[in-house]
């Protein structure tokens, strides 16, 4: 990038900067030298990466694996009798759920606004400090009543948590990156899983005056909350304030940024540029896209311990069998991943582990329960596929989005869908069914067989499109040769390419 462009672009942060006017001349033809802004050394580029994956990544993934726990230990807790110990009654459990799924729905979009407001190296501690915290005093409520405030309480807190990672890891990752590191916390759900079964298994062994579940609660409350201090002091805040980039990498870095990912770096937040996606009519197919998957993530992440529970066996069995398969669906999503981003293609590679997981309901509705070996290995299909599609569809819609502020809200508003569907997975699972929940299991399959329908679909759209730009203009492209530097004004562009 030559020098005056590198300093227009540091200058121009207004969400309305054009930065097609700087790369291209007036009659939208490439500069003479327009390829001469997106190139540097490649071995810089890697070199930063690297240093970016080392300091970046794994306090990402444990602030999430804390995260996930914190959400999702409710079914952990119900098996060592936290329902009997609280004098629930019919429902009561599932309503519990679906009253944490309201905050931690309806505030992701003033939630992520926050986050870009006040940056996501405060936000992101602040939402951990708050549901850990009210994590630690689930452990002291009496009643119902208790646990139901508090449990509001966590899902307010949580709202954000995701959806401003997301968002964060946009600002610093190219599109072609993106996928293995949303993987990278996003696996961190179905390893939470595996480890509280583990803490569980252990916790609910101890012989003290407090219940096992009221001790699971304190500690990993507390382990969330000394993460989200260490969260303060190691996460930077954006490219420009990063404390371990030299000069050189910071340039290196913005370069990348505008070649595949944002058309404006350190975007400012204004209403229009917030609210643009919902001009785009396929804004409105991902959201169903994200019920449809969102449905089956849910139920894999808080009804596990249940859905494994219809083998009868005993409490700390059941708990111990939920590690195995939510270990290897966090394989899972980490190899799909990258395998997503190795060939820059996400819409297929969320279809397939949808189809995995629908395959798993089936095995789980339709075979003997006494046939434990093939009960326990539709355990390991449902999460092989669950928790992939959460992590790669999130990838899939930023990737064809050029604006920092408009991915913001994308996010959050597909977050709000994805979360939405916890509220029919959390009544599907009724009482009365229990230990079988028949009817869970074929909704489950029900929702995933129409999202796999509706990402076809899309997918089949955007090649055509693609295919019409292309020859219209004469050329051969695809989203990577096109710098999202160019794309300010998006799908209106005509270089604008889907990302498949």
């Amino acid at each position: 990038m030559s020098p005056s462009l590198d300093s227009k672009l540091d200058h121009k942060d207004d969400a309305e900067s054009d930065i097609h006017d700087i790369a291209y001349g007036p009659d939208g033809e490439p500069s003479h030298n327009i390829e001469d802004y997106f190139k540097f050394d490649p071995k810089a580029e890697r070199r930063l990466v690297r240093k970016l994956d080392a300091r970046l990544m794994p306090l990402i993934f444990f602030l999430y694996v804390f995260n996930a726990i914190d959400r999702s230990n409710l079914g952990n807790a119900k098996t060592d009798g936290l329902d009997t110990d609280l004098k629930f009654k019919g429902n009561d459990y599932s309503i519990m759920l679906s009253v944490f799924y309201v905050p931690f729905c309806t505030l992701t979009v003033p939630a992520i606004a926050l986050s870009k407001k006040i940056g996501a190296k405060v936000a992101l501690p602040l939402y951990m400090i708050t549901f850990g915290g009210m994590c630690m005093i689930n452990a002291a409520v009496k009643n119902f009543a208790g646990c139901l405030v508090v449990r509001l309480f966590i899902g307010a807190a949580e709202a954000g948590f995701a959806v401003t990672i997301i968002w964060y890891l946009t600002t610093f990752y190219t599109r072609g990156e993106l996928g293995k590191r949303v993987a990278v916390f996003y696996s961190a759900s179905a390893f939470a899983g595996g480890f509280s079964g583990l803490i569980a298994y252990g916790v609910f062994r101890t012989n003290i005056a407090l219940k096992g579940w009221q001790l699971l609660f304190l500690i990993e409350g507390g382990a969330t909350v000394f993460f989200s201090i260490l969260a303060i002091f190691i996460l930077p805040a954006n490219i420009n304030s990063t404390p371990f980039f030299s000069e050189e990498e910071k340039h290196v870095a913005r370069t990348r940024i505008l070649r595949d990912s944002s058309a404006v770096i350190n975007q400012k937040l204004t209403s229009k540029a917030f609210f643009a996606p919902l001009k785009d009519w396929k804004l409105y197919v991902w959201a169903l896209i994200a019920i449809c998957y969102g449905v089956a993530a849910s139920s894999a992440g808080t009804f596990l311990p249940q859905i494994i529970g219809r083998m009868g066996k005993g409490k700390l069995t059941t708990n111990l069998l939920t590690v195995a398969p939510n270990f290897a669906g966090g394989f899972a999503v980490l190899l799909t991943a990258t395998s997503s981003d190795y060939f820059r293609e996400r819409s297929l590679h969320i279809a397939g582990a949808m189809s995995i997981t629908m395959i798993g309901f089936i095995v789980i509705d339709t075979v003997d329960v006494k046939k434990t070996g093939i009960q326990y290995l539709g355990s390991f299909l449902l999460c092989l596929g669950a928790f992939t599609p959460s992590t790669i569809f999130h990838v899939w819609h930023n990737c064809n989005d050029a604006s920092e502020v408009g991915r913001g809200f994308r996010t959050a508003l597909m977050t709000f869908f994805a979360n939405s569907s916890g509220l029919i997975a959390s009544n599907i699972f009724m009482a009365k069914e229990s230990p079988y929940y028949n009817t869970a299991l074929v909704v489950n399959f029900s929702f995933l067989a129409v999202g796999i329908g509706l990402i076809l679909s899309l997918r089949t759209y955007m090649m055509l499109d693609n295919r019409r730009r292309n020859r219209e203009q004469g050329v051969n492209w695809s989203s990577k040769d096109v710098p999202t530097a160019a794309l300010a004004v998006g799908v209106a562009s005509p270089d604008f390419r889907h990302f498949l």
